[in-house]
């Protein structure tokens, strides 16, 4: 019995022209502090394609800054474990990266339907963090084989997949990794704590991280050299909550420049960087 139930299945599967794929997703809940993983199929799946053999989830965020807390399983009798934390990699040294895995592997208890999202589980932050909260995407630098030899990245296997059936990340821009409402206002300008650039030392471009406290404003972000000679400059407006600003910095010679923000008549110092060439 059990050789002729496996025959037929994989002749279904063999009769399937198209697989199903399933991205993750990340957002931030209304509480402003807890995150949720989701999955989003593209297909459906009933028993016994929707057998889930294993799963994992890999997120990056800030290096030196994020200690995962509260972590929640949202589907019953299906657990997740917050597996490893590769710090601060050669690859990605402004990064850390978190892995979670499927605890229930060979799972029947997950459902999926097309363009349905699943909640997987929750986690919070037991640290104070600025900067952004992303999943790692299919070309991250620091994707295997990786200078830590770590099993990092994003993968789900299903049965109707016939294997791997991660495809990739609804989600598209990185999340706020702590919410404006939360932090103390100890800043001038409008600026609601430091504002992070980085890299340091930077070779392509920088992103500029701040929390901004008014309404949408715009501004200029001018990046000087160490003699005060402008070099740079990008106009953007900036929204009340967390901004995220990049800079080409490419064609700029070896060596160390400051990043001022301009509004109006105020200019407020940022930080400084080092330009530095492979």
């Amino acid at each position: 019995m059990y050789y002729y139930l496996t025959t037929f299945l994989l002749l279904v599967l063999s009769s399937i022209g198209v697989y199903g794929q399933v991205q993750f997703k990340i957002e931030k809940m209304n509480d402003g502090e807890t995150f949720q993983v989701s999955l989003i199929p593209d297909e459906d799946w009933g028993a016994p394609m929707n057998i889930t053999s294993t799963a994992q989830v890999t997120i990056k965020v800030p290096t030196n800054s994020f200690e995962v807390k509260d972590l929640e399983s949202l589907q019953s009798d299906v657990s997740w474990e917050y597996n490893s934390k590769s710090t601060s990699p050669a690859e990605a040294p402004e990064y850390d990266y978190l892995s979670f895995g499927l605890a229930s592997m060979g799972t029947k208890k997950l459902n999926y339907k097309k363009g349905v999202a699943v909640p997987l589980f929750t986690f919070k932050n037991a640290d104070s963090c600025q900067g952004s909260v992303e999943l790692m995407s299919n070309n991250d630098p620091f994707k295997s084989p990786n200078s830590k030899r770590a099993n990092v990245g994003n993968s789900i296997t299903v049965f109707g997949a016939k294997g791997e059936a991660y495809k990739g990340n609804f989600t598209k821009q990185a999340i706020p990794c702590q919410s404006a409402l939360n932090l103390q206002n100890t800043t001038k300008s409008a600026i609601n704590t430091d504002p992070k650039v980085y890299p340091n030392p930077a070779v392509n471009e920088v992103f500029i991280d701040l929390v901004w406290e008014q309404a949408n404003t715009t501004g200029d972000f001018v990046i000087l050299d160490m003699n005060g000679k402008e070099v740079s400059r990008r106009t953007v407006q900036v929204h009340r909550g967390w901004n995220k600003v990049d800079m080409d910095v490419k064609n700029l010679p070896s060596g160390i420049f400051s990043i001022e923000f301009r509004n109006g008549e105020e200019s407020l110092t940022l930080d400084r960087f080092v330009k530095q060439h492979r």
